[in-house]
């Protein structure tokens, strides 16, 4: 009988075999299992405990014992569970929590311990889907240890839609694009932002990064030499290795900005170039920002000989036939202050510091639109209103590299804060 059928069989149980052996098994004798996928903390820990101490323990996970060890150990999930017993024993003392009654399933005399490791690690997979899941990048490594003990196991998984097929036989379907989504994540992401997928970022954002890499190294390839290729898994490395904290601070936006600040330097090639080359074609934008309607944040300012000029539109969205064509400054300073209806007080002036001149305004419906319409007389070269940040922000001292980490600093910074009042919200 082949391995991977007598796994399933240790899986399932024998159709028309005997109700499952009982033991009794105090909580000394049981070790965790050492390839538990899950690593942070099952959210639904607090609840469970709760019912266990209320309840018992009214579904024990299956034991089962390895040849030759003298401890029970977990066959098919359970870890949560059995940390729990052993936190409510040395809380209480009470030997309800000690001494359990476990179903055991003996490991089969034909498979050896790491074909049996393989078929706890399927079960452990399987059974943490059904109980509040696993993050992204928990399941990412628990398949990387699957491959991994499929091969120690002799059975060969050469591809990786060999080993999606492997997997379906054996209870685990996961499809093969899925399969190499988590290998990317653990040999691109995980080395860089650990942090930040243990804290729990997001599908979303993972599947945006990892196309952001692939698009990128493509126009790394098109634009280097042969020799210079290679250098392109570092510098990816180094911009995202800025990102490991919150997973809320990866944004993929500012890890586009930081990644095209380093092929910048390194290759010589312009910001703007790189960006040309990495948007180039609907399709590539879709994968990499999204929806057509994301805007690319903070870009610098575009090259001479290279600025695009939109037709003047007002906030009803109709163009003004025969108007003149506003430069991106004054375009970018309408829209931002267009939700307190300033935006009418900006009218084009090349001869004005931010290419616009500033009608003049007493009257605000709320404080933010005041300082809305501070900041756009600051930029104007009004120095009435000391503004030292935007100073520094205008200043020739900072270059765009630096300049981009700025505003990613000052996107943290307002992430933090809304987290902060959405809890105030509801505290």
């Amino acid at each position: 009988m082949c391995a991977s059928h007598l796994l399933n069989r240790w899986l399932r149980g024998t159709p028309g075999s005997e109700q499952q052996e009982m033991i009794q098994v105090c909580l000394e004798q049981i070790q965790p299992f050492s390839l538990n996928p899950r690593v942070t903390r099952n959210p639904g820990y607090s609840a469970l405990k709760t019912s266990i101490r209320a309840r018992g323990l009214d579904n024990p996970p299956v034991l089962t014992r390895r040849p030759g060890d003298e401890k029970y150990m977990l066959a098919s999930g359970g870890n949560t569970r059995l940390a729990i017993l052993n936190e409510l024993w040395l809380e209480t003392q009470d030997e309800r929590y000690h001494r359990v009654c476990w179903p055991f399933r003996p490991w089969p005399e034909a498979l050896s311990p790491r074909q049996g490791e393989l078929q706890c690690l399927i079960g452990h997979l399987a059974e943490s889907d059904l109980h509040n899941g696993l993050m992204f990048i928990e399941r990412a490594e628990g398949i990387v240890h699957l491959r991994d003990l499929y091969r120690e196991a002799g059975i060969a998984c050469l591809t990786q839609q060999a080993l999606a097929e492997q997997l379906t036989r054996d209870g685990y379907p996961v499809s093969q694009s899925q399969i190499s989504r988590m290998l990317q994540t653990v040999d691109w992401l995980l080395p860089c932002i650990p942090n930040a997928l243990y804290g729990g970022l997001t599908r979303k954002v993972i599947d945006r990064l990892l196309a952001l890499r692939s698009v990128a190294e493509q126009v790394w390839i098109k634009l280097t030499p042969p020799e210079r290729q290679p250098e392109f898994a570092g510098l990816f490395s180094t911009a995202l290795a800025t990102f490991n904290g919150e997973p809320e601070g990866v944004v993929p936006q500012l890890v586009q900005d930081e990644l095209l600040g380093e092929m910048s330097c390194r290759s010589g090639n312009s910001w703007n170039t790189l960006l040309a080359e990495l948007t180039d074609g609907q399709c590539k934008r879709q994968a990499l920002l999204g929806t057509p309607a994301e805007k690319i944040l903070w870009p610098p300012p575009p090259e001479p000989g290279h600025i695009t000029q939109p037709k003047l539109e007002p906030p009803g969205g109709h163009a003004i036939p025969g108007g003149p064509e506003p430069s991106p400054l004054v375009s970018a300073a309408r829209s931002l202050c267009a939700c307190w209806g300033l935006d009418t007080f900006i009218q084009p002036d090349d001869n004005a510091p931010a290419g616009f001149l500033l009608s003049p305004c007493d009257n605000f419906s709320h404080p933010s639109a005041q300082r809305c319409y501070q900041v756009l007389a600051a930029l104007n070269g009004d120095t009435s209103t000391p503004m030292p940040a935007l100073e520094l922000l205008l200043s020739a001292d900072y270059d765009n590299t630096q300049i981009q980490r700025m505003f990613q600093l000052i996107s943290l910074c307002r992430q933090r804060r809304l987290r902060e009042g959405h809890h105030d919200a509801f505290s």
